[in-house]
């Protein structure tokens, strides 16, 4: 084992370092030899932009960091998002079909309001992505797919 403070290599059992004095603690100890963890904070920093990206392209956290729990959380939310807004646009094409051509304007307004609550809902979790949080969508977000 190496000094942190020196360099100077030290047997494993000293409890000091034999140049310059410096106590050796059990965390310098574990941290010679082994690969930490990354804590979640520390994930959340490296990874936001990520997390954030996820609300559009939901496949992005699970190549980039495929074992992180909260890279999973949020793809699920943006595929739950995904999904949810797939349906309402199909919902909206089907009934501005069956609706005749005089009432263009209430079929235009609907797919304009949906487009909007899509909108708010892939601001809502890219803000709460740049938070660190891990807060489900509104109405969507109970819903697991990706575990």
């Amino acid at each position: 084992m190496n000094c942190t403070t020196c360099g100077k290599e030290v047997a494993e059992t000293v409890k000091f370092c034999d140049g310059c004095g410096t106590p050796l603690s059990s965390e310098q100890e574990n941290m010679q030899g082994t690969v930490r963890s990354a804590s979640p904070n520390q994930e959340i920093k490296e990874h936001k932009g990520i997390f954030m990206l996820s609300y559009v392209l939901f496949f992005l956290p699970l190549i980039s960091c495929p074992t992180s729990k909260i890279g999973r959380f949020h793809a699920n939310q943006g595929l739950v998002l995904l999904i949810t807004s797939v349906a309402g646009n199909i919902a909206v094409s089907i009934l501005s079909s069956l609706l005749t051509w005089r009432l263009w304007a209430i079929t235009s307004f609907i797919g304009w309001a949906w487009g909007i609550v899509v909108l708010a809902l892939i601001i809502i979790g890219m803000v709460n992505a740049n938070k660190g949080e891990q807060k489900p969508l509104p109405v969507i977000g109970g819903f697991t797919i990706i575990k």
